[in-house]
């Protein structure tokens, strides 16, 4: 079943040289990334609601790793805020050391897989880089996000390098 999916799927080249040959759904999705993984992480409540309006509806679902700190679904403007508080002091402690690559993009109609490889550079505390694809499955409907589901390759072994790191918050012990 794969198989035949990814057959009918197109491939499109990223990147500023290839916006000519975006189809509308996967600029949505391109220019969300470019905006989220810019300033869209580090934007005060305020701008983050007024700029995802270009992007996502108040209905818009976010499906995140379960697992991780900033983990679980979210819903509109509300979730991305919260997403944004959880996800915003891990993202700061290793800011230096992500690489994010040029994203690869997957269409067949309305849907639009992301792809990237995030890189956390080697440290004292892990020597070896740690390196792990992500993809993101976009569904689109009347020109916005509709929902998106993220997959990320090893979640237990980014988790690792995020405690290694000291980039996990501590849990709080119930009394």
């Amino acid at each position: 079943m794969a198989t035949a999916t990814l057959a009918i799927c197109v491939l499109l080249p990223a990147g500023s040289n290839a916006a000519d040959t975006m189809t509308p759904e996967v600029k949505l999705v391109d220019d969300y990334n470019t905006w989220y993984l810019g300033d869209g992480q580090s934007a005060d409540e305020t701008t983050l609601r007024s700029e995802l309006k270009k992007y996502i509806t108040s209905k818009t679902v976010l499906h995140e790793v379960a697992s991780l700190p900033w983990g679980g679904t979210m819903v509109g403007f509300d979730g991305w805020v919260r997403l944004g508080h959880k996800s915003a002091p891990i993202v700061h402690k290793i800011g230096d050391l992500l690489e994010i690559s040029s994203p690869k993009y997957y269409q067949n109609g309305n849907v639009v897989i992301h792809e990237i490889t995030l890189t956390i550079k080697g440290t004292k505390e892990a020597p070896e880089p740690f390196v792990m694809g992500v993809m993101e499955k976009y569904t689109v409907e009347n020109g916005k996000i509709a929902q998106i589901d993220e997959f990320f390759a090893d979640t237990a072994s980014f988790l690792h390098r995020l405690a290694v790191l000291g980039a996990l918050p501590h849990k709080k012990k119930h009394d």
